[in-house]
């Protein structure tokens, strides 16, 4: 409940706060389904699709604008919910003999650190949302098998389509199912795959309905090696190796989970090959597991179940298939930690010789108390990390300490210290010094990965604050040699230039970053800015009407607009803008 007082962090700013789409409430609701995740932030180019968590967010900007502590009430909310769904959908399978198995599995999953992020970080509701619509649904199919009552099937696929929209990931919910069915109600092979072709009915929709918004069912499968350094792996051998290493280091995590970061990108993980330990401890781990669930899936059948659930939920993350969007994450173990705890309780109950369909207290009070105990010790690990989350610079100054080969780490830190410390200090002495150490923070991430071109801009940035326009410079044009479509430190140049009167330069940099971002709104306003002060009146007023476009509740624009308007002799649009410009400001 600490979270309610937090402010956004992270991925909030592009899904939430920074998200102009989101920022329209209820009116942007129609554009969310027919966009990309991160469109509204000025993404052009995305593999994500996820309309209904985007309207979530849409709906609770309409009734509380820009208040995070609202939209953290309903993680707090659909978590709580969350927990008594995950009990119930227990309960359905094995039945009311195993409360007490059900409760404590139940218990650990709530109670363990490693949610600490999926709870803390609104963007990560659509992990719950995703999680709790796909078990409602398993439990509706299965009342369907008991009743064979149409009702509930619809309701389950129903259910399902709603999980597809919250997150992609729902896919291996669905790979569950036949599982189930043939654990837990005996159904043939042939008999739970006939059961779970249904679910082809959503997830084609769904498919459908990605290729028209993404233009492919992949989307847009650029990745940087920021972001997974798999990318940077010389061959197939050592991502093969290094992909069989994080998923160890996956399970350790559940085991033992500390430290706990925000990030674990280039260079807090490294690559290895098959000459080191690692792999083939992997490979040991899982291979074992592998062979407990399919040795004993008749005779264990809750065993088989809480390896396989950890298995194909944790199979999308693997990086053994194919390469995402990162190599490492807390939240992705969101899914799998219930597997994982289903099989901790098996091997406590049976290490104590304590029958799991018993359900006297008495009887399994050691087993038991023991979860419990583990239970309170996660909890205060999970109210430890919690603390971390408050905001942006509170999580960046804590995981620094922890993360501190991180390239991505050192980049946040330095966004820390200038954007929510630095500019937000009247102080210009002081203001100046934090602005220092985030320059020191940007070089450090620098440093861990050269061709880091975010960092590049924003050493650029910190640079022009502290008016060493020569050292900004080189930044700047660093980071867009770096990446040419990185908008935002073009952008960024180029209002440097039209300050310092430099009007052709600022034109030709801006120029370049609405081309490679048509969307972006700083670079589309000062380009129409700069093609006015040149002149060029005509275009300007396009531009100015592309901005107001994307943002129609910014009076500025309106004014800027009218000025323009009158230069060019229009005093008639010129008094309409000032006019609108005028009821914005009210």
């Amino acid at each position: 409940m600490n979270t309610l007082s937090y402010d956004y962090v992270l991925d909030d700013f592009s899904v939430i706060k920074e998200n102009r789409i989101v920022k329209k409430g209820i009116d942007g609701i129609p554009e969310i389904w027919k966009t990309h995740y991160r469109y509204g932030y000025g993404f052009v180019h995305a593999n994500l699709y996820r309309p209904l968590t985007l309207s979530l967010f849409a709906l609770q900007w309409e009734l509380e604008p820009n208040n995070s502590s609202f939209a953290h009430f309903f993680n707090v909310l659909l978590y709580s919910l969350l927990g008594v769904i995950v009990f119930y959908f227990l309960i359905k399978l094995v039945g009311k003999n195993y409360r007490l198995f059900c409760f404590a599995s139940t218990v650990l999953f709530i109670a363990h650190p490693i949610h600490t992020e999926v709870v803390a970080n609104i963007k990560s509701i659509d992990d719950i949302m995703a999680m709790g619509f796909s078990l409602v649904g398993i439990i509706f199919l299965l009342n369907y098998v008991a009743k064979s009552r149409k009702k509930w099937l619809v309701l389950s696929l129903c259910l399902f389509m709603l999980a597809f929209w919250s997150k992609e990931s729902t896919i291996t919910y669905v790979l569950v199912i036949p599982l189930i069915l043939m654990l837990f109600r005996k159904q043939s092979f042939k008999k739970a795959i006939s059961y779970s072709s249904w679910y082809l009915i959503p997830f084609g929709i769904y498919l459908l309905m990605r290729y028209r918004v993404l233009g492919s069912i992949r989307g847009d499968k650029t990745i940087a090696v920021l972001d997974n350094l798999l990318v940077a792996a010389p061959n197939t051998l050592v991502r093969f190796a290094t992909a069989l290493k994080i998923l160890g280091f996956y399970i350790w995590k559940l085991i033992f989970p500390h430290p706990l970061m925000n990030d674990y990108s280039l260079k807090q993980i490294t690559l290895t090959d098959f000459s080191q330990l690692w792999p083939y401890l992997s490979i040991l781990i899982y291979g074992g597991l592998i062979f407990i669930a399919i040795k004993y899936w008749k005779k264990l059948p809750l065993l088989t179940f809480g390896i396989a659930f950890f298995l194909i939920t944790l199979s999308l993350y693997s990086n053994l298939f194919f390469i995402i969007g990162t190599s490492f994450g807390e939240r992705l173990l969101f899914a799998p930690l219930l597997g994982f705890c289903l099989v901790l309780v098996f091997l406590v109950f049976n290490l104590f010789n304590i029958d799991l369909a018993s359900n006297q207290l008495k009887k399994a009070k050691v087993p038991i108390g023991f979860i419990l105990a583990l239970a309170i010790a996660y909890s205060f690990k999970t109210v430890d990390r919690n603390r971390a989350w408050k905001d942006n610079f509170t999580l960046y100054s804590t995981d620094i300490e922890n993360c501190d080969k991180s390239a991505r780490c050192h980049y946040y830190y330095g966004l820390g210290l200038m954007k929510e410390k630095a500019m937000n200090t009247r102080d210009v002495i002081q203001r100046n010094e934090l602005i220092k150490q985030a320059v020191d923070a940007f070089k450090s991430a620098i440093t861990i990965y050269p061709s880091y071109s975010d960092a590049w801009g924003q050493l650029g940035l910190a640079f022009y604050r502290l008016k060493n326009y020569r050292a900004a410079e080189n930044a700047y044009l660093k980071a867009a040699e770096l990446n040419p479509s990185n908008a935002t430190a073009l952008s960024n140049l180029g209002s440097m230039y039209f300050e310092l009167k430099k009007y052709s330069a600022a034109k030709n940099s801006l120029q370049r970053a609405v081309k490679v971002n048509p969307n972006h709104l700083d670079a589309l306003y000062n380009y129409a800015s700069t093609l006015g002060t040149l002149g060029e009146f005509n275009s300007a007023i396009t531009y100015f009407k592309k901005v107001i476009a994307i943002d129609p509740k910014n009076a500025n624009y309106y004014q800027m607009t009218a000025i323009t308007y009158q230069s060019m002799g229009n005093q008639q649009q010129a008094n309409y803008y000032f006019q609108k410009a005028k009821q914005l400001q009210k």
